[in-house]
């Protein structure tokens, strides 16, 4: 019998069983077993509570069961009040000495990742990002890893298994390392592994999104390479010889954001919560790209304004607060917070009419007026829209920025095929798709091929159209924007239509239908 796995067991002979916790249903169950109690019946919500609490483990089952045999008057409400106060700071009495025997048998540095994993809470981590944790280098972190492994405290199967596997501490093993933590911890280690862990990700998230979305409007410095920690495995597409491997390299490193969403938030509301203002509004770059792509995931305005905060609040870089103004004003209006959003962006233009006179300042200024014509757009002011776009291509061609000036033609081209000119549209579309594949910029070659195949289907020039699209579909799906390939989706089913098919057309339509039913959009 073994608290945790049996590694001298050979491949051939060894036998592994997965003993998950029980399902609610099997815990309602056998918590009925236990106590024969009307209170349980009566009040269902309350008694699947109680068992959420237990975590689907038999020895918090059987505390439960009898702290309500011991307390035959109460209300489950305020049972339950009190039971997870008591296992939160106490444990379960049944469990709790043998954890704290193993806990005392690790060596200092198992022990010390065990309390520091349970400081990163709601979040799972890659081999990497425990290194950074640790602060110790990579072959400290693999040896405690395996320790706590051994010790049947973490589960690193999914290490082995998976090219980023993940790893987290159990919720009830996470309770019991913070009370370990606060018996044995020393002044000031949280915070100095949390900062270090915040600055960590700072650094590999910046990395991504250069490597994802190419040079870019940017306000942070870059963050050093963090010391004692190793980087996430992404490589420089400028690097790579071979434009197919250049582009594997910027679809990977889209997909790192996409995967590590969760931290970049968690990291942020941490920074701003410790009071690390730059690192927290800093970390709204890379999550603005990601965001690009995932425009309706339904916690980025919260991180977005999170973020303002943090710039606020330090006060001292008026382009960091104009910017995470404009980044918060665009999350609100792709929420439908249109409102919400021109304040913001007031707020941006605001700080925008005392920025200096260098380049950096010249772009964001220009980015406001672009972000004023698109929430002009979303009003249905498509007249506006173009005046504004206009305006911010003429102040991008002021200061040379190629970049800024194709992003601005793309958007005059949105905007002409909103004011059912397809024809002028056509011609700025196929300006800017041009420019963003001589650029390399991967995810406007997406953005500006969908626009244009909508504007040559307008135009009558279907099979031209069906070419672009399909390649924005592809380019949509190697970033895994669900929402992207929905678009997309939809515009080949309208030229399957144009065409005939309406087998192929009812095909697209399901199936986009089902992209936006996963984040509930459909």
């Amino acid at each position: 019998m073994s608290r945790g796995p049996l590694p001298d067991l050979a491949d051939g002979t060894a036998l592994e069983i997965a003993l998950s916790s029980f399902p609610e249903s099997v815990s309602l169950e056998l918590l009925g077993l236990l106590v024969r109690d009307r209170r349980l019946a009566a009040d269902p919500a309350a008694a699947r509570e109680l068992v959420r609490l237990c975590s689907g483990l038999p020895a918090a089952l059987h505390a439960v069961g009898a702290w309500v045999r011991r307390n035959p008057l109460l209300p489950l409400s305020r049972l339950i009040t009190e039971l997870s106060t008591q296992f939160k700071e106490k444990g379960i009495s049944e469990v709790e000495s043998l954890w704290d025997e193993t806990y005392t048998e690790l060596r200092p540095e198992a022990a010390l990742l065990y309390r520091l994993l349970a400081g990163v809470p709601d979040i799972s981590l890659t081999r990497e990002a425990a290194a950074a944790l640790l602060g110790l280098g990579d072959e400290a972190c693999d040896d405690a890893l395996q320790e706590l492994n051994r010790a049947g405290f973490l589960d690193i199967r999914d290490l082995l298994h998976r090219e980023n596997g993940r790893i987290r501490l159990p919720e009830w093993l996470g309770d019991h390392a913070r009370r370990r933590a606060r018996l044995d911890a020393a002044d000031g280690e949280l915070a100095t592994a949390q900062l270090r862990f915040v600055r960590w990700v700072l650094h590999q998230s910046q990395l991504a999104d250069r490597f994802a979305a190419g040079p870019r409007l940017t306000v942070a410095d870059d963050v050093r390479q963090r010391e004692a920690a190793p980087d996430a495995l992404l490589e420089d597409p400028e690097e790579a010889t071979d434009p197919a491997v250049a582009q594997a390299r910027k679809l990977r490193a889209a997909q790192w954001l996409y995967e590590e969403r969760h931290t970049l938030f968690a990291c942020v509301r941490l920074a701003h919560a410790r009071g690390w203002d730059e690192e927290a509004w800093q970390l709204s770059e890379p999550v603005w790209t990601f965001f690009l792509d995932h425009p309706h995931q339904t916690d980025v305005s919260e991180v977005f304004r999170t973020a303002n905060e943090s710039a606020v609040r330090a006060g001292n870089n008026i382009p960091a607060i104009v910017r995470t103004y404009s980044q918060l004003a665009r999350s609100l209006w792709q929420s439908g917070r249109t409102d919400e959003a021109g304040d913001a962006l007031r707020h941006a233009a605001a700080g925008a009419r005392v920025l200096g006179d260098s380049v950096r300042d010249a772009k964001l200024r220009a980015s406001v007026v672009e972000f004023r014509g698109t929430l002009s757009g979303v009003w249905g002011d498509w007249a506006s829209a173009v005046q504004d776009f206009e305006e911010s291509r003429d102040l991008h061609r002021a200061i040379l920025n190629p970049y800024g000036e194709m992003l601005l033609t793309y958007r005059l081209g949105e905007a002409h095929l909103k004011l059912g000119d397809p024809e002028t549209a056509a011609e700025l579309l196929s300006l800017a798709h041009a420019t963003a594949l001589a650029q390399g910029r991967a995810r406007m070659i997406g953005r500006t091929g969908l626009a244009l195949g909508q504007a040559l289907r307008q135009v009558g020039r279907t099979a031209e159209a069906r070419g672009f699209v399909e390649a924005s579909l592809d380019a949509a799906r190697g970033r895994k924007s669900d929402l992207g390939a929905a678009g997309a989706l939809d515009v080949l089913a309208r030229i399957a239509d144009d065409e005939g098919n309406t087998g192929e057309a009812e095909e697209h339509r399901n199936a986009a239908e089902e992209l936006r039913r996963r984040h509930g959009l459909a």
